[in-house]
């Protein structure tokens, strides 16, 4: 398939058989690609069975396995215009560019992934690897100024990273329609690239294709409101780029032949190098015992059915509230309720002059259990300038474990203790995280559950320059400790007493 609308080089536009040297540049460039290929499937094999399972369970990275297709469909147009371009290489200059690009791929995969180990589903940092990777492969056997010719298809694909499709489809209300429809105007910005021999031929292209996408995305979501988010990112983004790339190619071919490969095939122009091959092979095997972050495991306690949190003995409800954001994170059908408690009668153990202490209880359930993978509970609050601690195990009873660790915020003066647990009630995944502040006073500031994408960024970004050290509390005083044990066990044995 392709979408050119080039006018062939011959006016008997009729089939003839490829001359030997023809024959010989598609050996030699098949051959090529499927070095460079296989050595992305084996260097980033465990990445690709992550996102298998990630899509598995709900996530939204099935997306990336259509990123090749719109490659394919934007460079094929670029190839077809090719023309002209003078054998001039300096082999030494790609040698050295492309073993500076595949050095930097291991960088981003053994040094930079591991910093965001906790972000890991979020960001998925190995992708960009994979792609630097393919890049070097490239320089080192096409040619620096081949690979540059395509400037505009890598751009495409760095546009295309996880954390930025989340961000685009988030900032347009992340819902499923949302998902969709980022990856159709993608889709369209490859068929511009693929057909843009003028602007105004560009400009056709995209427009046909988004029209398209968004004319099968609202099908599908009419009769078939179901579908599995998979199946809303491939199927209208692959059949709006074909169709229009079929439609674009058959009215170009009107009158002429339709073969695709009736111009003259272009031949690799760039000196063949054993050793750049090899170097690519070996760069794979070497990526590929680079370990991965440890993946996020989502308990599956089970718990008492329904999701409303009731108040344990010895404790008052002072106050209750919805965030309705969550929806965009979590799915259409989250809720993230907010439930302040206060003891009715004060502890010694838990304040020095028997305060009655106020602790918040932020309750997220979803039906999407991947996404609490994907945005740790962390990211639920705008937490910048603060160093947490390692976490504790806590048992809370009826097999659940909590994980009980603090927040200092070096902003605020302030330190936040959290305990949180997952469980599942019914066909619902909830995470409950309880918080409780070092100020005993009745307007302590509790962190606000808020969108936290800006400021997690702005701390991904200190974590890139400054290292993890900036973020992590060494010395951790767990003072609210037997506090939040406490509290925690009581609201977990009152839920099940409740049902």
């Amino acid at each position: 398939m392709t979408i050119d609308i080039g006018i062939p080089d011959t006016e008997n536009d009729a089939p003839t058989p490829l001359p030997k040297r023809a024959q010989r540049s598609i050996g030699v460039i098949v051959a090529y690609w499927l070095v460079l290929l296989a050595g992305l499937i084996v260097a980033f094999y465990p990445t690709w069975v992550r996102l298998v399972d990630e899509a598995a369970d709900g996530a939204i990275t099935t997306y990336i396995f259509v990123l090749p297709f719109l490659a394919a469909v934007a460079a094929q147009g670029i190839a077809r215009r090719r023309s002209g371009e003078l054998p001039i290489h300096d082999r030494q200059t790609d040698i050295i560019v492309g073993g500076l690009v595949l050095l930097t791929a291991f960088a981003i995969k053994a040094l930079w992934l591991p910093r965001y180990a906790d972000q890991y589903e979020l960001v998925h940092l190995d992708v960009l690897a994979g792609l630097v990777f393919f890049l070097g492969g490239t320089i080192l056997l096409f040619g620096l100024r081949p690979v540059g010719r395509f400037w505009s298809v890598w751009l495409l694909l760095l546009s295309l990273s996880p954390l930025l499709y989340r961000m685009a489809a988030i900032t347009v209300g992340g819902s499923r329609f949302a998902y969709g429809a980022v990856l159709v105007v993608l889709a369209g910005a490859a068929g511009a690239i693929a057909v843009g021999r003028t602007r105004r031929r560009g400009w056709l292209g995209f427009v046909c294709t988004v029209i398209a996408g968004f004319a099968i995305l609202a099908v599908m979501l009419a009769g078939w409101p179901g579908a599995h988010i998979s199946m809303l990112q491939l199927i209208p983004t692959v059949g709006a780029a074909a169709t229009t790339g079929i439609v674009f190619y058959f009215v170009a071919r009107r009158g002429k032949s339709k073969s695709p490969l009736s111009d003259r095939i272009a031949p690799v122009t760039a000196k063949r190098s054993v050793s750049s091959v090899v170097v690519v092979g070996l760069s794979a095997l070497v990526l590929l015992i680079v370990p991965l972050p440890d993946q996020t495991a989502i308990a599956g306690t089970p718990g008492p059915p329904g999701t409303e949190l009731t108040v344990p003995d010895g404790w008052a409800q002072n106050g209750v509230e919805e965030f309705s954001w969550a929806k965009t994170y979590f799915g259409r059908t989250a809720t993230l309720t907010r439930q302040e408690m206060r003891a009715n009668e004060g502890n010694p153990a838990w304040d020095i002059d028997s305060r009655p202490r106020t602790v918040v209880v932020d309750s997220l359930s979803t039906v999407n259990r991947a996404s609490l993978a994907v945005y740790p509970e962390s990211t639920l609050y705008r937490l910048g300038n603060t160093r947490t601690s390692n976490a504790l195990s806590v048992d809370l009873g009826h097999d659940v474990t909590a994980a009980l660790y603090t927040s200092v915020s070096d902003a605020l003066l302030l330190t936040w203790t959290k305990l949180v647990y997952t469980w599942v009630r019914g066909d619902v995944t909830q995470r409950v995280t309880v918080i409780s502040v070092d100020n005993h006073e009745a307007d302590a500031v509790f962190p606000q559950p808020a969108p936290s994408m800006a400021s997690n960024l702005r701390t991904g970004f200190a974590t890139f320059l400054r290292g993890n050290a900036i973020a992590v509390d060494n010395n951790p005083d767990y003072k609210d400790r037997e506090l939040l044990t406490a509290f925690g066990t009581a609201l977990v044995a009152e839920q099940w007493d409740a049902s």
